[in-house]
């Protein structure tokens, strides 16, 4: 369990932008946040206004054009294609929308990829899949192919994957954006308590105002920037 004083991901001045046509778009314009660890922290903002652009700058998949991104003691910035997808496996887990889980595997595969991508023995890898998702409620859907699950059921399983190797730090997308609002509620509930007892922070862009409201802390990205609330 990680050191609640301990910063897992500490971003500042990171600026982005996006060449269209012509044009130069400015999304991020110096934007300075940390994250400590066992957080729950919400990213809220209108339409547009560079949330899912800062999850990818803090998860290493997108690169940043000035400032730096540090990520459990180590600068993105810094590190090679392989490297940041090293840091990406061992410490950063990734919940989007939509599910991403692969169609052809069963729900029990899909939640072992992570460990076996890193080489971890398949019969072990396995036996953390089915308590990641045993403790997400869905010990009875071990075998099931994603098409057999209701979408509720399918998140929890993205979050059990994201989950199983108990990452410093979980970057989440609108993670019960496709999904009603009783169900959404409880794949938030499943998603909280889960981060809360491996003591994993959680970075959660969302536009429910009810959910960020759960959350330890909530920032606005208003015009390029974080406003804190």
């Amino acid at each position: 369990m990680n050191d609640k004083n301990e910063w897992v991901i500490v971003a500042h001045g990171v600026k982005k932008a996006y060449r269209e046509g012509e044009q130069t778009v400015e999304v991020l314009k110096g934007v300075d946040l940390s994250v400590r660890a066992g957080e729950l922290l919400a990213i809220v903002g209108a339409s547009g206004s560079g949330k899912s652009t800062l999850l990818h700058v803090l998860g290493g998949l997108d690169s940043i054009d000035e400032g730096e991104v540090v990520v459990a003691g180590m600068a993105v910035h810094t590190l090679n294609e392989v490297q940041r997808g090293q840091l990406r496996n061992k410490k950063l887990g990734f919940v989007y929308q939509f599910h991403h889980l692969l169609p052809e595997f069963i729900a029990l595969e899909n939640v072992a990829m992570p460990l076996i991508i890193r080489r971890v023995d398949e019969k072990q890898a396995k036996q953390k899949a089915k308590e990641a998702l045993e403790a997400l409620g869905l010990a009875h859907r071990l075998n099931h192919l994603p098409s057999q699950m209701s979408g509720g059921e399918r998140q929890r399983c993205a979050i059990a994957r994201a989950m199983v190797t108990k990452p410093a730090c979980i970057l989440a997308d609108e993670p019960t954006g496709n999904l009603d609002r009783q169900t959404a509620s409880s794949v938030f509930d499943s998603l909280v308590s889960l981060a809360k007892s491996h003591g994993t922070a959680c970075v959660i862009v969302t536009h429910d105002m009810e959910l960020a409201a759960r959350c330890d802390r909530t920032v606005t990205i208003t015009d390029g920037v974080i406003v804190e609330h």
